[in-house]
């Protein structure tokens, strides 16, 4: 796997243990996260100030509802009754929402699985790693772990010779971190070695004559102690160098700024988004206003145009673009203008996810490309015959049934979260569409943040084409879902009077009338 832009490094775990990696991460406090790849298993640590908040695995073993099962054998059956999730974290939402657990117990459950996760990758002797410190972790998901406990298990219990071998030279040197709290439960050996330290750093070679422990026992101690954060390696074959951390660090103040200045010219300071952008592009971009991003991206014949880059742009570039405009732009930032400037800007963000969803596969990228070329070249004659090609009617009915088809199959297999730029690029193309609008509600329905915008565009669908029972019937289906019997029961009464013979919509009222 390449590093997707300058900030993001990598390397095996042969080279350097996971342990290894998230001491590193917790001493320069690095916002951000670690991919670990091995085999099909993968895993996803994220990180605040360098403390693991946050973790997620494709693992079935480690999933939230069979974290829950262990300790409540009664609780699958109870998930089972509960209206389908899209991820763990909407589970965990519903589960206090709906009054199942305790917020406090939910919380538990989700700390015992990212210990699982992260227990389970340290163990990992190969594969690979990534690091990122765009991608971070959304404000809500942060979590009390004690990483500690868990990395001095590890530390000990780990063979000698991995230890020994990590140590490559006698000249290395050690040093107390001043700052760092005491641990209890140090076994007696590990605090004699850890009171060996004054306030200068000191070799190995020293610091092994001075304790007169056997080599073998001296390093496993050490290696509990700085795994444990009480010692910091100097001169030693770290993953993260010095001018790595200052390249972060440096972007991280870089991007402080950049946040800065746009809440001078925002009436609210937008929310960090959950990946943030690389500093070269933002300082590229800075001078696009929202009214010229909202025209460009409406006026856009091609995916390209609407994230204004090349035809032949490379992927780097691709997604740096994709970066910049997400935190720009995204509709988060601007939830204080006006009903139709939001829909403006919602509907433009959809435009641009969907033409990153498109381009960043290099099959659908290429499939792209031939309609691209195919829709240039006949542009391109139209002009030559003095055809004006302002009217683009055809084009965008074309790509919203493209991005509807797309959208669809998505929501069918339950990629609800993927499903939603497509489907409301459909729905902008084609704003008339009732069906368009009612699929698009019907995504935006799984996402809690969205209920009012996913009821807006059902009922904008009803209004299309009152007629049409299976939109009206998704909009009832709605209201139960949202526990809204009585607003189910008056849509349904509604329909009726214009379509009295529709069998299910008189079975659905009978039964909630009953």
């Amino acid at each position: 796997m390449t590093a997707q832009n300058p900030l993001d490094h990598q390397g095996t775990l042969e080279s350097h243990p996971l342990a290894e990696l998230l001491v590193e991460v917790q001493q320069a406090k690095l916002d951000g996260s670690m991919r670990v790849f091995r085999a099909d298993a993968k895993a996803i640590i994220y990180f605040r100030s360098g403390s693991v908040v946050f973790a997620a695995s494709n693992s079935p073993e480690y999933r939230l509802a069979k974290v829950l099962s262990e300790r409540n054998n009664t609780i699958t059956e109870v998930i089972a009754r509960l209206p389908k999730c899209s991820n763990e974290v909407e589970l965990a939402a519903m589960l206090v929402r709906e009054k199942v657990l305790k917020k406090v117990e939910v919380d538990a459950a989700v700390v015992t699985q990212i210990e699982f996760i992260v227990g389970d990758a340290l163990n990992w002797a190969d594969g690979n790693w990534h690091f990122s410190p765009l991608v971070r972790p959304r404000a809500d998901l942060v979590y009390p772990v004690d990483m500690r406990s868990i990395l001095v298990a590890y530390a000990r219990s780990r063979p000698i010779a991995g230890v020994m071998a990590g140590f490559k030279s006698a000249e290395e040197q050690l040093e107390k971190i001043a700052e760092a709290a005491s641990l209890p439960g140090l076994q007696s050996h590990e605090e004699y070695v850890l009171q060996r330290f004054g306030n200068e750093p000191q070799s190995i070679h020293d610091l092994t004559f001075e304790c007169g422990l056997p080599e073998n026992g001296f390093l496993q101690a050490v290696y509990v102690l700085w795994l444990a954060g009480l010692l910091r390696r100097i001169g030693w074959d770290a993953a993260f160098t010095e001018p790595r951390l200052a390249a972060i660090r440096g972007a991280r103040v870089e991007m402080v700024r950049q946040a800065q200045k746009s809440a001078v010219n925002e009436t609210t300071a937008p929310e960090a988004p959950v990946e943030a952008k690389p500093v070269e592009a933002a300082a590229a971009e800075t001078e696009l206003t929202l009214e010229e991003y909202l025209e460009r991206v409406e006026g856009a014949s091609t995916h390209y145009d609407a994230l204004g880059i090349d035809l032949k742009a490379t992927n780097a570039e691709l997604k740096s673009s994709y970066l910049v405009l997400a935190k720009l732009f995204h509709p988060d930032r601007f939830h204080r203008h006006d009903r139709a400037t939001l829909d403006r800007i919602q509907a433009a963000f959809s435009s641009v996810q969907a033409a990153y969803e498109t381009l960043k596969s290099p099959d659908s990228r290429e499939t792209y490309n031939l309609k691209v070329r195919k829709e240039l070249e006949t542009r391109e004659k139209l002009r030559a015959q003095g055809v004006s090609d302002t009217d683009e009617t055809g084009i965008k009915a074309e790509q919203g049934l493209e991005s509807f088809e797309v959208g669809l199959s998505l929501l069918m297999d339950e990629e609800f979260e993927r499903a939603i730029p497509f489907l409301g690029r459909a729905a902008h193309y084609n704003p008339e569409n009732a069906l368009y609008r009612a699929y698009f509600g019907k995504a935006l329905s799984y996402e809690r943040k969205q209920i009012h915008r996913a009821e807006g565009e059902m009922q904008a669908a009803v209004k299309l084409d009152p007629q049409n029972p299976k939109i009206r019937l998704m909009l009832v289906e709605f209201f139960i879902d949202q526990n809204l019997p009585k607003r189910a029961e008056g849509e349904l009464k509604r329909f009726l009077e214009i379509a009295p013979d529709n069998k299910e919509a008189q079975s659905l009222l009978s039964k909630l009338q009953g």
